[in-house]
């Protein structure tokens, strides 16, 4: 039940949040009126305020916070409590639930952001920002299936840089990090917002492009293997990558099918000097692949399936 709360709230706009606590602000201020002062309601003035400061931010939980100890002191003036001294002690009253109000305000504001980073830590890669491994294969199987069921299409491409270990050896890991961030930065900039940016370890890379088919992708891994080459010269020599990419209209069994079948036409460009798009259309039962698949691939189709591809688009510099 709070979850599925806190997947609604949290699609309201700051300006539906704030009209949310302010209502159930007055909806407590008139039952704490209504039932007396005898009766206390002060552990309910906290929704709206740690509504308002959870998914408001943190100026409009503290303004909640004094408006709730003001609510809370008319409510009492009003409804007849008397205290031993009229001044000094519905002050000091109001001076507690305030202090209280505003640390709940700020503690839960806190809490959000430091949930909201360890959220990130947790799906993103600490050297490049991209997504981790483990939450691109979650975006994966979401948009595979979503995918499915819409009939569209979609490209899932896997990038390796050609000869990366040379770099580290030549030139230290600190300049094999800094190239890695130029690759994820490279990488972000040359898709669009729509698109995923992954990295799978080492120097893998994936790129998930729902709508894009053959061509469009060809198209756009083509540039961005070219941009790659253009930008990340280190020493005399340009860093390449290879660059498979699988364009599904159908959904695969599974996500690591998907990844299998991205990453042999990796391999498949490897195989043919580097530096090269190898691009195909995924299908669970074809036909022939017109271009000739590594070793790796070969063994992993021993099994007597046929292999999962159709029309084969191959780029590759001159």
């Amino acid at each position: 039940m709070f979850a599925s709360a806190d997947r609604l709230l949290e699609k309201l706009s700051c300006a539906a949040i704030i009209a949310l606590a302010f209502v159930l602000l007055a909806l407590v201020g008139v039952a704490d009126y209504l039932t007396g002062y005898e009766i206390s309601f002060g552990l309910f003035y906290l929704a709206p305020v740690g509504i308002a400061a959870w998914y408001a931010g943190r100026r409009t939980g503290l303004a909640f916070a004094v408006a709730s100890s003001i609510v809370w002191y008319v409510a009492e003036l009003i409804g007849g409590l008397q205290y031993s001294h009229p001044v000094v002690m519905p002050i000091w009253n109001a001076f507690v639930r305030l202090s209280f109000f505003l640390t709940i305000a700020v503690l839960l504001y806190t809490l959000r952001g430091r949930l909201s980073t360890e959220r990130q830590l947790a799906t993103t890669d600490a050297l490049t920002g991209a997504l981790n491994l483990r939450a691109f294969a979650e975006r994966l199987d979401h948009d595979l299936a979503l995918n499915g069921r819409t009939g569209g299409v979609l490209t899932l491409a896997y990038i390796d840089l050609d000869d990366f270990k040379q770099i580290n050896d030549t030139f230290g890991h600190a300049e094999g990090d800094r190239l890695l961030r130029a690759v994820g930065r490279i990488l972000v900039e040359g898709t669009r917002s729509t698109d995923t940016v992954a990295r799978l370890g080492g120097d893998e890379f994936a790129l998930i492009l729902p709508g894009m088919g053959l061509e469009g992708s060809d198209i756009l891994l083509s540039k961005i293997r070219q941009q790659l080459s253009e930008s990340l010269v280190r020493g005399t020599r340009s860093v390449t990558c290879s660059i498979g990419a699988v364009v599904f209209r159908e959904q695969p069994p599974s996500v690591e099918d998907a990844i299998e079948a991205a990453d042999r036409l990796m391999y498949s460009a490897k195989t043919r000097g580097k530096n090269a798009v190898v691009s195909q259309i995924y299908a669970r039962t074809t036909t022939t692949v017109d271009a000739p698949q590594p070793q790796r691939a070969a063994t992993a189709n021993n099994s007597g399936h046929t292999k999962p591809f159709t029309k084969t688009c191959i780029s590759k510099t001159s």
